[in-house]
């Protein structure tokens, strides 16, 4: 099993830890049995950190090979040369090696204001990049999706309408950005 598989696995063990956990006391030994998890598994020595409650949790696994943050609490990687909107909350981040990402979600309103925003940043780069937009129909609703990838493999960039599941409903309520690179 890799280490991304060992790492990913670990992390939906540990979600699920902290939903059904009650007490700081589980919590902790929530945490321990979930690094114990990752470093048998060949994940190496990590350090996990789980924190919050309810619907507002963040798990955060550090280990000598990167980051993976999840949850509602998650900050963009410093490490992130791609620029992104205000007014988003970042709901997975992490690094390994040379690679970044993250997830941010937006107000559902934001799709057209944020495909602009990137359309305005990858034509000021200089470099040189493909893009795709699609829209389908999906159960009645109309789904957008827009997507940048630079020519030299570094960047790929992923704009879409998405639903806040934080809220109630079943529609395309949100806007979603997920940012990949490789330095």
């Amino acid at each position: 099993m890799t280490n991304r598989r060992s790492v990913f696995i670990a992390v939906l063990i540990g979600l699920a830890l902290v939903v059904t956990a009650c007490g700081a006391a589980v919590e902790k030994l929530s945490e321990e049995a979930v690094e114990q998890a990752i470093e048998s598994g060949g994940g190496g020595d990590v350090e996990l950190d789980m924190s919050g409650e309810g619907d507002d949790f963040t798990v955060k696994v550090d280990s000598e090979d990167g980051s993976f943050s999840v949850g509602s609490g998650v900050e963009v990687p410093e490490q992130l040369q791609t620029p992104v909107p205000g007014g988003g909350s970042a709901t997975t981040a992490g690094t390994q090696d040379d690679d970044v990402f993250v997830a941010i979600q937006y107000p559902g309103d934001q799709y057209e204001q944020i495909v602009a925003f990137y359309d305005d940043w990858t034509a000021s780069t200089g470099s040189e990049w493909s893009t795709s937009t699609s829209t389908m129909e999906l159960d009645g609703q109309t789904q957008r999706s827009a997507s940048w990838s630079s020519d030299d493999g570094g960047v790929y960039l992923y704009v879409g309408d998405c639903m806040d599941f934080s809220s109630e409903g079943d529609s395309l309520n949100a806007t979603c950005v997920t940012i990949n690179e490789t330095n």
